[in-house]
């Protein structure tokens, strides 16, 4: 039973340093795009974003889904509602918006 609690905290330090690595390649590979001129700046999607709405952004992720570069931006606006708005980090054109509660 000590051996089972123990390796618990092992395995969930494991994974907490894979997602970190994940995260570090990706960090990595946004840099390498935008430097090259692939992919349009964070913060001009950011602009594009405070332009059609007021609020505050919670979480901005960088992925690369179906073989396309996205930025998913996560804004609370004025009114309370939270919106999860993908971007075409190429060309930053608006993919996708999800009304949240």
């Amino acid at each position: 039973m000590a051996r089972k609690l123990l390796l618990f905290p092992l395995i969930a330090s494991l994974t907490i340093l894979v997602n970190a690595a994940i995260a570090g390649d990706d960090h990595t590979e946004a840099r390498r795009l935008l430097d090259a001129g692939s992919i349009q700046p964070l913060e001009a999607i950011i602009e594009s974003v405070k332009k059609q709405y007021t609020g505050r952004i919670l979480e901005v992720e960088f992925e690369q889904e179906n073989g396309r570069y996205i930025y998913e931006i996560e804004l609370l606006d004025a009114t309370g509602v939270v919106r999860e708005m993908e971007f075409d980090a190429m060309t930053g054109e608006l993919i996708q918006t999800e009304r949240g509660k």
